[in-house]
């Protein structure tokens, strides 16, 4: 942040300035301190809590809930009530009332029960699919925000150090021991990794813009990653895919589709019903008066599949559940190449690493301290100096993007291992 121009150096005396350090130190630890930090794995825990997507996503599970507590259940019973007065005679009429009760003939009712459960452990290992897939989300996005704050504090070290030699360069100039180019090219060097630095800004500004909102942070809040991009370390590359929820969904559905087949198969047998009736006739005889007559009777009906046998269905489901089996054993197969892909890509990103962290990044540090104190002495000219330097720059550069592409291979090792 740049000091106000009336602040600036010469402004006041010397105790108004240390005062004015001071207050500026503080008010930056103060901003710092409000800020939310969240380390890797805080983050996913506060997405797995907050996020809307994933919330709005557990209510499917209380719907599959609620279609198993409707599942199975037999039809209510029917009140039946019947008047028949004679036209040609007000006095005469027949008056009946009775219930009746539909019942299934099949397992129907079981299977109906028996597919709403398996839905409903589909949608409650779809749940468990959407938190394994915001918690890579949240992983790689927080790994590319500490890679691009690593990516910043490299360049700025890069900006500082050539400040640095352009200051010496101006010296020792000015005491007509070298040449001004020396110190001009190094300023143009300076700005030009200043603007290196504003495509890294825009992108933590976006990267940071989408860790908000997976972690469910207001826009204007201050936000901060905390923690450092560990070096790598031994990972098993072996994946489970009974271990991933997307594939307990796949078997979920799949059993689900093979009671599909039973239920079709039930459903071509509608429902029998069975009931007691009551039954009263008044009679009307000119001699004899009124008579009236009393009965009690039951039904029972039964039906015959002779024209709809529910072929239909039961090919639909058969076709559903043959769906349900390849895509459960795609889904396998995807899950293992899934893994041993991401840890090849962690075994090469680990190769470079090694060799750019090893004796070549020694050896580039001590040629370039060699080479500059050799420019010091008029033996070296400063090309020589800056690109060595720039090659130390390079492997160091190479090195925070392949740890940066580890973790992210890494993350997406544990999100294919259902980890």
């Amino acid at each position: 942040m740049p000091c106000p121009a009336g602040l600036r150096k010469g402004a006041f005396s010397q105790p108004f300035q240390l005062m004015y350090r001071i207050l500026f130190a503080l008010l930056l630890t103060l901003s710092s301190a409000a800020a939310r930090t969240f380390t890797i794995e805080g983050a996913v825990e506060r997405a797995r809590s907050a996020n809307p997507d994933l919330a709005a996503a557990r209510l499917g599970i209380e719907q599959a809930r609620a279609r198993v507590m409707q599942s199975g259940r037999k039809a209510n019973p029917n009140l039946e009530v019947e008047w028949k007065p004679n036209v040609a005679q007000p006095k005469e009429f027949t008056f009946s009332a009775g219930f009746v009760q539909r019942f299934p003939l099949t397992k129907k009712l079981w299977f109906e029960r028996a597919v709403s459960e398996a839905e409903l452990r589909a949608a409650e290992a779809e749940v468990l699919n959407a938190a394994r897939l915001l918690t890579s989300e949240v992983r790689a996005a927080a790994v590319k925000l500490l890679a691009l704050k690593d990516q910043q504090t490299l360049l700025e070290k890069k900006r500082a150090h050539s400040r640095e030699l352009a200051a010496d360069a101006e010296k020792t100039a000015k005491a007509g021991e070298g040449s001004s180019l020396d110190a001009a090219r190094l300023e143009l060097e300076a700005e030009q990794v200043a603007l290196e630095l504003l495509p890294i800004e825009t992108a933590r500004a976006a990267l940071t813009g989408e860790f908000r909102t997976l972690v469910s942070i207001p826009a204007k809040e201050p936000l901060v990653i905390a923690g450092k991009l560990e070096e790598p370390v031994a990972a098993d590359g072996a994946a489970n895919p009974a271990q991933r929820p997307d594939y307990q969904a796949a078997q979920a559905k799949e059993e689900a589709a093979r009671a599909g087949i039973d239920l079709a198969r039930a459903g071509k047998w509608d429902d029998a019903s069975y009931g007691i009736a009551y039954e009263r006739e008044h009679n009307y005889d000119a001699g004899d008066g009124s008579q009236r007559d009393n009965f009690i009777g039951f039904k029972f009906s039964i039906p015959w599949p002779l024209r709809n046998k529910n072929e239909g269905e039961i090919a639909e489901a058969g076709a559903s559940t043959a769906r349900a089996q390849q895509e459960r054993e795609a889904l396998a197969a995807r899950i293992r190449a899934e893994s041993a892909t991401a840890a090849a890509e962690m075994a090469a990103a680990e190769q470079i690493i090694t060799q750019s962290r090893g004796g070549l990044l020694e050896k580039a540090v001590a040629l370039e301290d060699r080479l500059l104190a050799a420019h010091k002495l008029g033996k070296v000219p400063m090309s020589d100096v800056l690109r060595t330097r720039e090659q130390r720059f390079a492997l160091e550069t190479a090195r925070i993007a392949a740890l940066r592409d580890w973790h992210l291979a890494r993350v997406r090792l544990l999100a294919a291992q259902g980890r």
